[in-house]
C-alpha cells in the first residue's frame, strides 16, 4: 500500500504540473503580478486608515478564518476501479489512507499559515494582539483543521458513531464555537480547546479504522474533489476528464431567435445554442464575470480595475476558446450542405456578443465606484476596447490555426 500511494502521489503530482503550466503561463503571471501588487498596496492603505475598537472587525476575522478551515480536503487519490481491485485488501488500506490522511493535512496546515499571514496585519491594528496571542491564533487554527481533516477520514468507513464524520459538526458547529471564544474571550482558551477537538478526533481512529470501507463515499468524495480541482484549471484550458452536461434554457431563447437562420449561419447557430446549453461553459462564463464584478465594485485604485478588467476579459475569452472544436467529433454537422468557410467568423461573432457584454458590465461597475478617477475610467474604455478587439481578430485565429495543427 505504501506503493501504491507513492505512485499514485507521483502520477497525480505530474498531472498537476502539467495544467499548472498552461495556467501560470507568461500573460496570466504578468497579470497576477500586477493584481497581487496592486491589492498588496490597496491592502496596506486600507490598513492605516483603521482603528482599535472596531465593531465589525472580530466578525471579519472569524469569518476569514472560517474560510481558511474550509479550504482543502482529504486527497485519497482513489479511483473507481479500487472498489473492485482493492476490496481483497481493504484490510490493508488504512495504511494507504493514512498516508493520504497525512499528506492532504501537511497542504491544509501551510494553507492556514498563508491566511494566517495575511491576516495577521489587520488582526494587530483592529484588536491589537500581541505575539502570542498570534501564534496562539494560528494553533487554533490549525487545530480546527486536523480535526476537520480527521472527521473527512473518518467518513470514509461505515462508522458505529456517526457524529465522528460529521461534516457540519467538525467543519462549522466547532470552528465557529471555538473561533468565536478565541477572539472574543480568550486566544489561549480558544487553542485549549482547538487541542482538545483535534486530540479526541485523532484518538476515535482506534473505534473506526477496524470497520469496513464505504466504497461509495470514498470514491465519491475523491471524485468530487477532483471534479473541483479540474474546474479550475477548465478556466484556463481544456480538461477532457471533465464531462458536461447541457441544459435547456427557455428564458434565453430570444436571443437564440434573433439568429438569422441561413447556411452561412450555421456554425453561430450551433455555437450559441451549445455554449447557452452546455452547463460547463455557461456556467463558467457567468462565474468569472460575477467574481469579476465583486472584485471591481470593492477595489479602488488607478491601475488595479484596469488590470482586474483585462485579466477576467482575458480568462473569459479564453475559456471559450477550445469550443470552437466542439462539434468536431459529430457526424452530422459534417453532412451538412456547407463549408466550414463561415465558421470563425462565426465563433468570433459569438465571442464578440460574449466577451463585448462583460466589458460592458465591467465598465458601468468601475464607472459607478471610480466615478472620481478619470484616469481609470478612460483606461479601462480604451484597454477593453483594444483587449476585446486583439484578442478576437489576432489572437483567437492563430490559437486555432495552432490547435488545428496540433490536432
Amino acid at each position: 500500500m505504501k506503493t501504491l500511494f507513492k505512485k499514485r502521489l507521483g502520477a497525480h503530482l505530474t498531472e498537476l504540473t502539467k495544467y499548472l503550466r498552461l495556467v501560470f503561463n507568461d500573460y496570466f503571471v504578468l497579470a497576477l503580478v500586477f493584481m497581487i501588487g496592486g491589492l498588496g498596496y490597496y491592502y496596506s492603505n486600507a490598513l492605516k486608515q483603521l482603528t482599535t475598537g472596531l465593531w465589525w472587525a472580530p466578525l471579519l476575522i472569524i469569518i476569514v478564518l472560517l474560510i481558511s478551515v474550509q479550504t482543502g480536503r482529504m486527497a485519497t487519490l482513489i479511483e473507481d476501479p479500487d472498489y473492485v481491485f482493492l476490496l481483497p485488501q481493504e484490510a490493508e488500506l488504512i495504511g494507504y489512507l493514512k498516508r493520504a490522511f497525512w499528506y492532504s493535512t501537511i497542504l491544509a496546515t501551510l494553507m492556514q499559515l498563508l491566511f494566517w499571514i495575511v491576516l495577521m496585519p489587520f488582526i494587530q491594528v483592529t484588536v491589537s494582539a500581541s505575539a502570542p496571542q498570534l501564534f496562539s491564533l494560528l494553533g487554533t487554527i490549525i487545530f480546527l483543521k486536523v480535526a476537520w481533516m480527521n472527521a473527512d477520514f473518518a467518513r470514509k468507513y461505515h462508522l458505529q458513531h456517526k457524529w465522528m464524520g460529521n461534516r457540519w459538526l467538525f467543519r462549522l458547529i466547532i470552528p465557529v464555537v471555538v473561533l468565536a471564544i478565541s477572539i472574543y474571550v480568550n486566544y489561549f482558551i480558544g487553542v485549549v480547546l482547538a487541542a482538545i477537538v483535534m486530540i479526541g478526533g485523532l484518538f476515535t481512529q482506534n473505534a473506526w479504522k477496524k470497520r469496513s470501507v464505504d466504497w461509495q463515499t470514498l470514491i465519491a468524495d475523491e471524485n468530487s474533489r477532483m471534479h473541483s480541482i479540474y474546474q479550475f484549471f477548465n478556466l484556463f484550458t481544456d480538461v477532457p476528464s471533465l464531462k458536461g452536461s447541457v441544459k435547456r434554457r427557455r428564458y434565453l431563447d430570444w436571443l437564440l431567435h434573433k439568429i438569422k437562420l441561413l447556411p452561412d449561419n450555421t456554425y453561430l447557430y450551433l455555437y450559441a445554442h451549445g455554449i447557452i446549453r452546455d452547463n460547463e461553459m455557461s456556467g463558467l462564463y457567468v462565474r468569472l464575470t460575477v467574481i469579476g464584478t465583486l472584485l471591481l465594485v470593492f477595489i479602488k485604485g488607478e491601475v488595479l480595475p484596469i488590470v482586474l478588467c483585462l485579466l477576467f476579459l482575458y480568462l473569459i475569452g479564453f475559456q471559450m476558446i477550445p469550443f470552437y472544436f466542439h462539434f468536431d467529433d459529430n457526424a452530422f454537422v459534417h453532412i451538412y450542405p456547407v463549408t466550414t468557410e463561415f465558421q470563425l467568423k462565426n465563433f468570433q461573432r459569438v465571442l464578440l456578443m460574449m466577451m463585448g457584454t462583460v466589458a460592458v458590465i465591467f465598465a458601468i461597475t468601475v464607472i459607478a465606484v471610480n466615478l472620481t478617477a478619470p484616469v481609470t475610467v478612460i483606461g479601462v474604455l480604451i484597454g477593453e476596447a483594444i483587449e476585446v478587439g486583439l484578442f478576437i481578430f489576432m489572437y483567437v485565429p492563430r490559437r486555432i490555426k495552432k490547435s488545428e495543427f496540433s490536432r
